[in-house]
């Protein structure tokens, strides 16, 4: 049997030679110009492999139904690293609509960086009426948490890095990445599984706490589904107790702004990877 590395071992070995790097880094981050084949910043393959409809949660839907929930696995193809870190992308839809495909082509994109790109599906009441809001988002929130457990349990089988797992969304999707991140503490688990969230058009329903991973919101200033006052609200909010969110406001409404994917998955690298101890550039292909 293999015998696995603790975790903060492993946390100390990528760290302890990128420290003096890092340091110098620090001031230039966010929004660097990564130079060309910086994996995880850049596409730096071709090509994926899909595992498709795998369930990671049995449960009931809101009305008592038996349920399964399932994710989609894209792994960068012909990739040599053994332990790569997850963005997991949620659908939008205010938890009454939608599907783990809505998202696929940013988690293509992903794995086309050299994460491993995770597409979700979360119970949604399309029928119920009236529609409980509270109810379907604490719902989503549970299956989010339950996903990225999913994810550190069944690490060593898709090459993922379990301490790397980063929640993102649009919409209600959005609010999920969000809450992964905050609720934690005032609804299981005690802390946040995560490790950083991606947020477009979402807003967290809770107040952040202190201590909490850091968060990327990007909302368009004339957002008429989800405020953009709001959103800045909360990123104010989470960065007067000390943590880390960066607000990209942009001239639109409920979507996603221009250059979306690449504002999300340097904000992973700058934010999340680095701060774990992952090289700093230049990157090649493992």
């Amino acid at each position: 049997m293999e015998t696995r590395t603790p975790p903060r071992t492993r946390l100390l070995r990528r760290v302890l030679p990128t420290l003096v790097g890092l340091a110098l880094l620090g001031a230039s981050l966010p929004g660097c110009d990564w130079p060309d084949g910086t994996r995880f910043v850049h596409p730096v393959f071709s090509n994926f492999d899909l595992t498709s409809g795998i369930v990671y949660r049995s449960t009931t839907t809101w009305d008592g139904r038996a349920i399964d929930l399932r994710l989609d696995i894209r792994q960068p193809r012909g990739d040599t690293m053994t332990e790569r870190p997850v963005i997991m992308w949620m659908f939008g839809g205010g938890w009454r609509n939608g599907d783990r495909n809505q998202l696929r082509v940013l988690a293509e994109d992903s794995a086309r960086r050299g994460y491993v790109g995770v597409t979700i599906d979360y119970r949604i009441r399309p029928d119920q009426i009236p529609f409980d809001i509270s109810g379907a988002e604490l719902d989503a929130y549970d299956d989010t948490i339950a996903a990225i457990q999913w994810l550190k349990d069944n690490a060593a089988a898709y090459g993922i890095d379990p301490d790397v797992i980063v929640p993102a969304g649009i919409s209600a999707g959005a609010i999920n990445a969000l809450h992964a991140v905050y609720r934690p503490g005032t609804r299981g688990p005690a802390t946040t599984p995560a490790a950083g969230a991606v947020s477009a058009s979402g807003i967290s329903f809770v107040r952040p706490p202190a201590g909490r991973p850091p968060v990327l919101m990007t909302h368009g200033t004339a957002d008429q589904t989800v405020p953009f006052n709001a959103a800045s609200g909360v990123c104010a909010q989470a960065n007067a107790v000390g943590d880390t969110c960066i607000l990209h406001p942009f001239d639109g409404g409920h979507t996603f702004p221009p250059g979306f994917s690449d504002d999300a998955h340097n904000f992973v690298f700058e934010r999340v990877l680095l701060a774990n101890g992952y090289p700093a550039p230049p990157l090649p292909p493992a």
